[in-house]
């Protein structure tokens, strides 16, 4: 089964990121801002986009978008999401062929991109990696178990929401 936006996954990425999903076609914005820093991001979740010829069946069909004043970052294929309420903070993620990619948004306005991550980083102990990558692992860690017993291989994949 192929990773769906339900209805509730837009409402706690809402209650996560103290925003409000607004609703247009096939396209769900949110507004994040930070008064205190002055710093907004605008994330934009399209869902069942249509690709070209062959990739409308090989690249699943969601693109999250989250745009500040001096950069936008795209996460193309996302198969899943985790809303961690507590730590304020959604995790959404694209993983295939041994690799995983995420895309995370805070509610702090604050946004960050990890791409291209090999599965066999995911399973090191991350005191012992490299510096440069050795945050975005415990990142992906601090994802309670998203990717544990992941497949990257499978055809079937879930929303998972914390």
């Amino acid at each position: 089964m192929t990773f769906q936006f339900q209805e509730h996954d837009f409402e706690r990425i809402g209650r996560t990121l103290g925003a409000t999903p607004v609703k247009k076609d096939r396209v769900v914005f949110y507004e994040i801002k930070n008064e205190e820093l002055g710093e907004v991001v605008k994330l934009e979740i399209s869902i069942d986009v249509e690709f070209p010829g062959d990739l409308k069946d090989e690249i699943p069909g969601h693109i999250i978008t989250a745009e500040t004043a001096s950069c936008q970052l795209h996460l193309v294929g996302c198969t899943g999401l985790f809303a961690e309420e507590e730590f304020r903070e959604v995790i959404f993620y694209a993983r295939g062929h041994n690799v995983v990619n995420a895309l995370i948004v805070q509610a702090k306005a604050w946004c960050q991109v990890y791409s291209n991550y090999d599965r066999r980083l995911l399973d090191m102990d991350y005191t012992k990696m490299p510096r440069q990558i050795s945050n975005s692992v415990i990142s992906f860690m601090m994802a309670e178990g998203i990717l544990e017993g992941f497949e990257f291989d499978e055809d079937e994949e879930t929303s998972i929401t914390g």
